[in-house]
């Protein structure tokens, strides 16, 4: 049975041990500052002045404003403990690094709230078609092939399924002889979300209920119905100029690495993974290979994979933005069963 994405309400317990430490280390800093001369200015004092200077320039880079001193100061509070986090979790060894990005201002609670608003039921895969497997490539990289879009942002929309919809149909469009073309989401937006395709605009929806909607109407291109970041009206006359069409959807057998290599072989694929944790969040570069659960609650899109590389990887197209990640891109280790975040559990893809 079909559903939607719920939040998880765990904080992780790497993060509250990093935080363990940092409160030490302040209290150690108060005693460092009691100590120094009235004459000199306090260590802790030259900190602050840095670490808000800092703060100025991460406003600047990503044009943040704030709304009043109170929503300043808070936002500057989570700015520090998350630029913390990082500089921590960086020196620890992992296979990917963490790093400030467009929600280092925000908490982990409230970014999933914002961005992960819905939840993946687990469901039945009831239309798979079994792979070959055998003359699959060792690596495949489709946006070196010109099969995928720019890299997208749904801003503060819980859309991600519409983006990772598009994604699959551009590539699957594209690779069946026609002109790649960026493909409008706020149509899936706005048009899916009724009774009879089941999904909810910015709060949530499905890839295969999208899916179903472009089986039964078409869709157009981003230019005739461009991205709002908001739910509105369906605009029946921009509907009406059809850019792109697929026949059917097809789920890839889950929990399958070799089916899903064998899919993405052939175009790339749209998966639901768990996004939120902060290996998400704030994700710089690198191969992300542990800390991420199961409990599917973000669209995405499978662009390639290298089974060559040690560790063998996943490329991953988000909906964040190009200056999120490896320019807007994430790389997700190789792992059997579901997958690191689940990646294996729910893939599908449409056909032209």
């Amino acid at each position: 049975m079909e559903g939607y994405f719920a939040v998880g309400t765990q904080a992780k317990t790497s993060k509250k041990t990093v935080f363990a430490v940092l409160g030490l280390l302040a209290v150690v800093g108060v005693v460092a500052t009691i100590a120094v001369s009235s004459s000199s200015v306090s260590p802790a004092l030259a900190q602050f002045a840095f670490e808000e200077q800092e703060f100025r320039d991460y406003m600047d880079k990503y044009q943040k404003s704030y709304e009043s001193d109170e929503e300043y100061g808070m936002r500057f509070k989570i700015f520090r403990d998350n630029s913390a986090y990082i500089r921590i979790f960086n020196t620890l060894g992992n296979s990917w690094t963490l790093g400030v990005n467009q929600y280092a201002d925000m908490s982990f609670s409230e970014f999933k709230a914002k961005y992960l608003p819905t939840k993946f039921q687990p469901k039945e895969a009831t239309n798979v078609a079994m792979l070959d497997e055998v003359s699959v490539p060792s690596q495949v990289d489709w946006t070196t092939k010109g099969a995928v879009t720019a890299v997208k942002n749904q801003g503060n929309c819980g859309s991600c399924w519409a983006f990772s919809t598009t994604g699959s149909v551009e590539g699957a469009w594209f690779l069946s002889g026609h002109t790649l073309v960026s493909l409008s989401e706020q149509e899936l937006v706005d048009c899916s979300s009724n009774s009879i395709y089941g999904n909810q605009g910015c709060k949530g929806g499905l890839m295969d209920n999208a899916f179903k909607y472009i089986i039964a109407q078409g869709i157009t291109s981003e230019a005739n119905y461009p991205y709002q970041q908001v739910q509105g009206a369906c605009n029946k006359i921009k509907v009406a100029q059809v850019n792109a069409t697929i026949s059917k959807y097809t789920d890839v057998a889950p929990d399958n690495v070799a089916q899903l290599q064998a899919a993405v072989a052939q175009q790339p694929i749209s998966v639901a993974v768990e996004a939120n944790q902060d290996s998400w969040q704030l994700y710089k570069g690198g191969i992300v290979s542990k800390d991420c659960g199961t409990a599917l609650d973000h669209g995405v899109l499978v662009v390639g994979y290298n089974f060559t590389n040690s560790p063998q990887y996943w490329k991953v197209k988000n909906s964040w933005g190009a200056d999120w990640g490896e320019q807007g891109y994430i790389r997700i280790a190789v792992k059997a069963g579901a997958g690191i975040c689940g990646i294996q559990m729910q893939p599908s893809y449409p056909t032209v």
